[in-house]
């Protein structure tokens, strides 16, 4: 009989070991993972729609229309040239993903639909699904993003991710919208950060520990084997490597890695 894992680290982290649930399906820190991808796709919800208010309104905020107006230097007469760095966010797609959730959810057999399902339309499903299941007995929130995250965040959704055999699909979903906001944004994803001349402790290559800036629980990751290491466990690593290379003669006293 196969030993129970955690769904959730083990959708995070495919290469490294894995390990047993503290509870149900999942385990603390992939929890913590969950909860907190699901709230930066609304901070980042909030950005994209102010960003479109913006654009389209042409607002503007209370100190800057108490300026005088910058010079606005006259059209270019110059032709376009392809691959210019200009940017225009395209107000089109935006608006598809700052919809309201459509209330027949999402359905596109034959996947010849053009543009992106709203974001509220994909967490609508969700909602729609865990209500039915486990919060029948509870007011159903506002079919808005703001008010689906406010109910769901917290104490239900550790509820259905240890109860919910999707829920690594959920969590694939919420880190799909979440690059796909980010690229209208005109943000780059975040890159892992090499951990620069520390080894591995399993695989021994150099500066293959990288820190991912999605992590909460700030946790070391080996590029090369997989090996995974709590922020803690990485720290004591990083004090007795120090130790061993003073005493190996290798880092001059009151130097560190």
């Amino acid at each position: 009989m196969s030993q129970p894992i955690c769904v959730l680290c083990a959708h995070y982290h495919p290469r490294t070991e894995t390990h047993a649930p503290d509870r149900g399906q999942t385990c603390a820190t992939g929890r913590r993972r969950l909860e907190h991808d699901v709230m930066v796709l609304r901070s980042s919800y909030r950005r994209l729609v102010e960003l479109q208010t913006a654009d389209v309104t042409g607002a503007k905020d209370a100190a800057s229309r108490k300026l005088p107006a910058a010079p606005v230097p006259a059209p270019s007469k110059q032709p376009m040239v392809s691959g210019s760095k200009a940017r225009t966010i395209p107000l089109t797609d935006v608006a598809d993903l700052t919809a309201g959730a459509h209330p027949g959810g999402v359905h596109d057999p034959h996947h010849d639909q053009v543009g992106h399902h709203s974001v509220a339309t994909l967490l609508n499903e969700w909602v729609d699904r865990w209500h039915e299941h486990f919060f029948s007995y509870q007011r159903r929130p506002e079919p808005t993003l703001e008010a689906m995250t406010g109910w769901l965040l917290g104490v239900r959704l550790e509820l259905v991710a240890d109860a919910d055999a999707a829920i690594a699909d959920f969590a694939q979903e919420i880190r799909d919208m979440q690059a796909v906001i980010r690229f209208h944004l005109g943000e780059s994803p975040r890159r892992r950060a090499p951990m620069w001349g520390v080894p591995c402790p399993r695989c021994r290559l150099m500066s293959q520990l990288m820190l991912d800036p999605e992590d909460p629980d700030r946790r070391r990751e080996c590029a090369s084997c997989g090996k995974l290491m709590a922020e803690s466990e990485y720290h004591a690593y990083l004090r007795n490597l120090t130790d061993q290379y003073r005493a190996d003669g290798k880092l001059a006293r009151g130097s560190d890695l």
